[in-house]
């Protein structure tokens, strides 16, 4: 079952990492796709899969998250965590707020 405050949770997650407008992202051509992995770097368990996709998709329904490990399952280090593929703009934008979500929860 989905916490009821993960729209909200990620919103004012979003607010406060992009504020106004990511200006990197303004920089990038909006027709660019870029393809991304998530990689681990310590031991542990996966949490936070929904709040990440819940970053991506209010970012651009565009965004593909692809995971290569289940919520809750233990992972190693350096182990592909998922892939994302869309534009370029809005992953780049989700980058810091959808992996604050995995490193804290």
């Amino acid at each position: 079952m989905l916490p009821a405050d993960i729209t909200e949770s990620v919103q004012r997650a979003l607010a406060e990492d992009l504020g106004s407008g990511d200006l990197s992202a303004a920089l990038v051509d909006p027709r660019q796709e870029l393809q991304a992995r998530v990689i681990s770097r310590e031991a542990g368990v996966l949490c936070g899969q929904p709040y990440f996709e819940a970053v991506c998709i209010q970012l651009s329904a565009d965004l593909r998250v692809n995971w290569n490990v289940s919520e809750g399952a233990e992972i190693v280090p350096n182990q592909p965590l998922c892939d994302i593929r869309g534009p370029a703009a809005a992953l780049l934008s989700a980058e810091r707020s959808a992996l604050n979500f995995l490193q804290l929860l």
